[in-house]
């Protein structure tokens, strides 16, 4: 049960913390300590006092050899962070249960500590061992301050927990590193992430993530395409597109993410996309947006029109609808199709900007037009502008455009 060849020892956070509150008790009452001891003095790192006790020094008698203080430290600190599974390695798997008095982890395990469900849990987690499987990616996303991202992700038994982590530089070059953990489930061909945070003891809700992983085992996919939406660093609500790439341990991803370069391919597909909400009530609708106050001139585009492209002396029409409320560019003519379309006002509402890609027999296949906004509403019959895009022939071209309204 105790899996003596394993490399290290796999606890739940439960389990662990029961154990360290017995060990800290055991020592201090074994040196009749009865004030509060700083965390440095009871690991023994850092400026504390080699005279007074520690548990560095007690642990140092069990083993006979050096222990690292700060090691067993930054275990509780996990642990304090809400991290599911401690992970305690070779070398000191066994001081705590040694310092203690117990014969081994089961025999640790099996005491009157822990009830029922806790106890099954861990001898679950101590007998699978090395069969527990942990997967290794690095996500990529457009975050705060308009920039790339990166995170680590390491994915617990066999898909079912997760770890995230992300560190983000200030101007200083300071470090500030956020901790994720959660749950994970599957349904048909997504995979769900649930996540918390701690501030403190306090766990609070974390970002939200779905994946689509397919028919197939998800181990077997180097990259996952999905959504997110949770909070920021500056408590904004946001949701956006992101990217998993799979890595071989954990090493590479702490590599990964301290390299500040991105890849050319995963940055075209996510820059630039991400919703943010401001974390303020807004009494006006007007206030939504610079764009709001400005939203009538959108209302009164829609209708059926004739655009007519003037290139080089050549006329080229193309008949298209705008939607009522959608405002969706869609195509009247046979075998042309409108993709990629979006109406914009610009200029505090002076100019409208029509944008479009074409598939089909039409001599121009991406289009950006800039009309006035003033004679675009309230002419009823024709009026005129510019336009500038990319031909059946690949190259850029500009003119003149009209409009006509469909009657």
């Amino acid at each position: 049960m105790e899996n003596q060849n394993s490399e290290a020892l796999n606890l739940t956070n439960t389990v662990f913390n029961v154990l360290t509150d017995r060990v800290i008790r055991h020592f201090k009452l074994k040196h009749n300590i009865s004030i509060k001891y700083k965390d440095s003095q009871l690991y023994g790192f850092g400026n504390y006092n080699t005279e007074q006790p520690s548990l560095k020094r007690d642990f140092e008698l069990i083993i006979k050899s050096h222990v690292n203080g700060k090691y067993l430290y930054n275990k509780q600190r996990e642990a304090a962070s809400g991290k599911p599974i401690i992970k305690i390695s070779g070398d000191y798997k066994n001081l705590y249960i040694k310092y203690l008095g117990y014969k081994n982890i089961t025999d640790f395990i099996n005491s009157d500590l822990f009830s029922s469900k806790q106890r099954l849990k861990q001898l679950e987690l101590i007998t699978k061992g090395d069969e527990i499987n942990e997967h290794y990616y690095v996500c990529y996303y457009f975050g705060e301050d308009n920039k790339m991202n990166k995170g680590q992700v390491i994915i617990h038994h066999n898909w079912k927990t997760i770890e995230m982590i992300y560190v983000y530089v200030n101007e200083n070059e300071e470090k500030n590193t956020y901790l994720f953990y959660g749950n994970i489930t599957q349904s048909e061909d997504f995979a769900y992430f649930d996540t918390k945070y701690y501030v403190g003891n306090k766990r609070s809700e974390g970002a939200k993530f779905i994946f689509f992983i397919g028919k197939s085992s998800p181990n077997e996919r180097q990259y996952l395409i999905g959504t997110y939406c949770g909070f920021d660093k500056y408590d904004r609500a946001i949701s956006g597109k992101m990217i998993l790439k799979k890595y071989n341990s954990k090493s590479e991803i702490e590599v990964e993410v301290n390299n500040k370069s991105f890849d050319p391919i995963l940055c075209q597909e996510l820059n630039k996309n991400r919703t943010v909400v401001e974390s303020n009530i807004r009494k006006n609708p007007l206030l939504f947006s610079k764009k709001s106050p400005f939203a009538q001139v959108l209302t009164r585009t829609s209708g059926d029109y004739i655009f007519n492209f003037e290139i080089e002396q050549t006329s080229h029409k193309l008949k298209l609808k705008i939607e009522k409320y959608h405002f969706n560019i869609i195509s009247l003519n046979d075998s042309i199709i409108v993709e990629d379309d979006r109406i914009t006002v610009l200029n505090k509402g002076q100019i409208i900007n029509f944008d479009f890609t074409v598939s089909g027999m039409f001599h121009l296949q991406k289009v950006s037009i800039y009309i006035n906004a003033i004679y675009f509403v309230e002419n009823d019959n024709k009026v005129t502008g510019i336009f500038n895009g990319v031909d059946i022939n690949n190259k850029i071209v500009s003119g003149n455009l009209s409009i006509e309204v469909i009657n």
